[in-house]
């Protein structure tokens, strides 16, 4: 019966060792290059920090790569525009109404004058995401302590917060006594009637890297295509923003 139980207890650690061999955790920390798809022509930097996590289904046999699924949690800072497409009111004199898409449009009061303009200019934007990505991994063996990763898959997002500025605009012309600071993820009233809808939090898209493994430590260029709303009422599917990282990591 002892002999038994040594076996059993033999077994079953060899199991344990052996599925713990097959996760793995690798810290990563480093740049991104992001490019809006609308507005903003200039890219901007922002960084990327956070663990990626491997669970390696088949290793590398010969010529053959192994093969996984990689995973991870990672934190991004993104700075954009503030899209003026979202929805405000205007109030002049006895008028109010729908104020729509950003458009700047006169108001005839009743005597039949033309009353002033009012309206938004949007200024930068910073956001933070929170990302979780779900790849398909590849590892080729280069030689023994050298090895070159590939992973590509969907992710999906959800923005913590961020910073927004504005600025009043009365008969289209920029009013800079009237700036405002505040979170593009929550509706914003300014002092000439305007409301300015929320973002929304959530973002999905496609996600792609390469990189290099020298025993423990690795180098990684990653890529997102976002396709994430860029507001609420958005029905149709469009390309958000590009961006490239540059991350250093250490596997645990």
């Amino acid at each position: 019966m002892k002999k038994l139980i040594l076996l059993v207890a033999v077994a079953l650690s060899s199991v344990v060792v052996n599925a713990q061999s097959r996760w793995s955790v690798t810290p990563e920390a480093g740049l991104t290059v992001n490019k809006e798809n609308e507005g903003k022509s200039e890219t901007t930097l922002g960084f990327k920090v956070g663990a990626g996590v491997l669970y390696q289904i088949k290793e590398a046999q010969g010529n053959r790569p192994s093969f996984g699924l990689k995973s991870g949690l990672y934190l991004l800072m993104q700075k954009g525009d503030l899209h003026t497409w979202n929805d405000g009111y205007y109030s002049v004199g006895n008028q109010s109404g729908l104020y729509p898409n950003g458009n700047y449009s006169k108001v005839a009061g009743g005597d039949g004058t033309v009353e002033h303009t009012v309206g938004v200019r949007a200024d930068e934007m910073t956001r933070y995401n929170l990302q979780l990505p779900i790849m398909a991994h590849w590892g080729f063996k280069l030689c023994d302590d050298i090895s070159l990763n590939l992973a590509v898959g969907p992710y999906v997002a959800l923005a913590l917060g961020g910073t927004a500025s504005a600025f009043q605009t009365i008969d289209n012309k920029v009013d800079y006594s009237y700036f405002y600071d505040f979170n593009p993820f929550k509706e914003k009233k300014l002092d000439n009637g305007i409301t300015l809808k929320g973002a929304p939090r959530f973002d999905w898209g496609g996600t792609a890297s390469a990189g290099i493994t020298v025993k423990r430590v690795s180098f990684q260029i990653g890529y997102d295509l976002a396709w994430g709303k860029y507001h609420k009422d958005q029905n149709d599917l469009r390309i958000r923003n590009h961006q490239v990282s540059f991350t250093f990591g250490y596997t645990l």
